[in-house]
């Protein structure tokens, strides 16, 4: 054979690969227009081609399609604008039939309607796809995806793959897409589709994650007329409080929660999403028992029973920690029950050990139900410092007004290491017991105790009052009366019985009764406990234990100051009054409240 031969066959050679791999374009009609039936048949899908259509052989027969729109029927799904890639197998082209292995749309604009996808008889679509050749894989990048009936779900940056090789290997989807400018991950999913569409069980696996949170869960799913799915999971965040500020999801105490983890086996169905043995991890402490939450009600319900052996439920009482402002007057800022209140719930708890802030309780049972705009926390039993305490705890908002409403009892309580629990000083020793109700009303910390209503009684036996000792003192101020102020300081009062009642109205507490008794002093206590502005108004009248009744006091204390300082010191006039030198000085009757004294007259 020539060289002219041979040089001849080569730029035909040439010629033919050069025009087979070079893209065609298509008319509107041939086969772009069996294209469009192809993809209408064999997936449900309309296909409008806006832009210009092409066609290549090699190095494998593709298409491309340029501002197009793929949408199911009924408007469930729709991708418009963007590229359109397909590759073409081989052997039904070679027969004249158009058959689409791989799909890549990119830079296209998805608007979908959650309700309208649910109702597609997805069943349908991959039994038919089981039983015939289907696109192996679909590509989406660079994509945008916009929902019209749910709230900021919109995605941004959309990159996923949905590969399906063969019905007898599981259909996979991986992906990314940027939502509420933080890009969220779907490391990997698979499912069975030809399971599902025959009524069979299909095992899954789905791992989800975004900056702040993970979900991974495993198990099995069936669809159908009443479909489930269950397995084991495990749901990790770093903290509810950034995670539900991020999302935009309402969780009940979401504002104020720090790390979480919920894992163990779990069933999903229509209702209910319930976690039968259920490991939370709140913080550093562990909790065991059973969750669930219901979805056929107007609100998500999250309801269950838990148990710790230690339980620090400081966070959700952080907000009473910002009752008061740096300078110790109470906040004028309104209460915000919003953050907490997102979702019902109706939770039961128990702990071997519970922390509230400062305050340590032991063997606790306790409930907290939450409903739009209301916290109720009830203790049901806790031993309190080698006693025991009950109570409960209601906040309601409405039209920007607060109600808060609290009530308890206790008995047998040491009020020695309680009170340097709560970081005040031990002033007094002896158990207690009483009850407490306080009622307020307002818009702010400030305008509820403004408001506040209530009362409370207190009883201590068999104790202390520290630092002063109440009979030496009576003993001094008999011998010495203008010294004794001086030195009434140091020593122990021990006690029998020291009790106090105190009716609140309007922020002004009264003690309508106030007393204490021991061996050989008892004491008489009047005044008022100011809430508004945190302070003390009480005098303490002390006489001998065998004194009579009505006798006027031997010994007088005032205790005043605010609640933070408060200062108790002998009242000078009563100690001069018993001093023999100066009691010509004053008048031998007191003059009421009111009236005028008698006046001097010049000589």
């Amino acid at each position: 054979m020539s060289r002219r031969v041979v040089f001849l066959i080569a730029l035909i050679s040439l010629a033919v690969l050069g025009t087979a791999a070079a893209p065609w374009t298509l008319p509107g009609g041939g086969l772009s227009a069996e294209l469009r039936e192809h993809v209408r048949e064999r997936y449900g899908l309309d296909l409008t081609v806006r832009g210009r259509s092409t066609f290549a052989v090699l190095p494998i027969p593709r298409v491309k399609f340029e501002d197009v729109v793929l949408e199911f029927p009924d408007g469930a799904l729709k991708a418009e604008g963007g590229i359109l890639r397909g590759e073409l197998r081989i052997l039904p082209l070679l027969f004249g039939r158009i058959d689409l292995s791989d799909f890549d749309l990119t830079e296209t604009r998805i608007t979908a309607s959650a309700q309208k996808l649910q109702a597609v008889k997805w069943t349908e679509i991959f039994k038919d796809s089981a039983t015939e050749n289907h696109a192996r894989r679909l590509v989406v990048t660079k994509s945008s995806m916009r929902w019209t009936d749910l709230k900021n779900a919109d995605l941004d940056g959309l990159n996923a793959m949905i590969r399906w090789v063969d019905p007898s290997e599981p259909l996979t989807v991986s992906g990314s897409a940027h939502w509420r400018d933080e890009l969220v991950s779907l490391e990997q999913a698979s499912i069975f589709p030809d399971l599902l569409a025959s009524n069979k069980i299909s095992p899954f696996s789905l791992t989800l994650s975004s900056p702040g949170a993970r979900l991974t869960a495993e198990g099995e799913a069936q669809i159908g007329d009443g479909p489930r799915i269950t397995g084991e999971s495990t749901i990790k965040t770093a903290s509810v409080r950034d995670f539900t500020r991020w999302s935009g999801m309402e969780l009940p105490f979401g504002s104020l929660l720090g790390g979480l983890s919920i894992s163990g086996d779990f069933s999903l169905d229509r209702r209910r999403l319930s976690w039968p043995a259920v490991a939370i991890t709140l913080g550093s402490d562990k909790l065991e028992g059973t969750l669930g939450v219901r979805f056929d009600t107007e609100r998500p319900v999250i309801a269950g029973t838990l148990a710790a052996d230690t339980l620090n439920l400081s966070d959700l009482f952080a907000p009473f920690n910002q009752t008061r402002t740096s300078s110790g007057a109470w906040s004028e800022e309104a209460i915000d029950l919003a953050g907490s209140t997102g979702a019902d719930l109706d939770l039961r708890l128990s702990a071997a050990t519970a922390s509230l802030g400062r305050v340590s309780l032991d063997d606790m049972a306790a409930s907290v139900l939450i409903q739009p705009g209301r916290i109720e926390a009830s203790i049901g039993r806790a031993d309190f410092y080698d006693g025991t305490l009950k109570g409960r705890l209601l906040l309601a908002a409405e039209n920007g007004l607060v109600d808060f409403k609290s009530q308890g009892t206790f008995s047998g309580v040491k009020i020695a290491p309680f009170l340097t629990a709560v970081g005040e000083p031990r002033w007094i020793t002896g158990r207690a017991r009483g009850q407490f109700s306080f009622d307020g009303h307002g818009r702010n910390p400030a305008d509820v105790v403004r408001q506040a209503a209530g009362r409370s009684s207190i009883e201590l036996t068999d104790g202390e009052l520290m630092g002063i000792n109440l009979e030496d003192a009576l003993r001094r101020v008999d011998k010495r009366p203008l010294l004794a102020s001086l030195n009434w300081k140091g020593g122990r009062t021990a006690f029998e019985r020291a009790e106090a009642q105190i009716v609140m109205q309007d922020g002004i507490g009264q003690i309508a009764e106030g007393k204490l008794k021991g061996s050989a002093v008892q004491a008489q206590l009047r005044g008022q406990v100011l809430l508004v502005d945190r302070t003390l108004q009480v005098t303490a009248g002390i006489t001998p234990a065998d004194a009579q009744a009505g006798q006027a006091p031997a010994l007088a204390f005032d205790v005043t100051g605010d609640w933070d300082n408060v200062a108790i010191s002998p009242q000078v006039r009563s100690l001069i009054e018993r001093s023999g030198a100066a009691k010509p000085l004053f008048p031998s009757q007191r003059v009421p409240a009111g009236e005028q004294g008698p006046q001097a007259t010049a000589q």
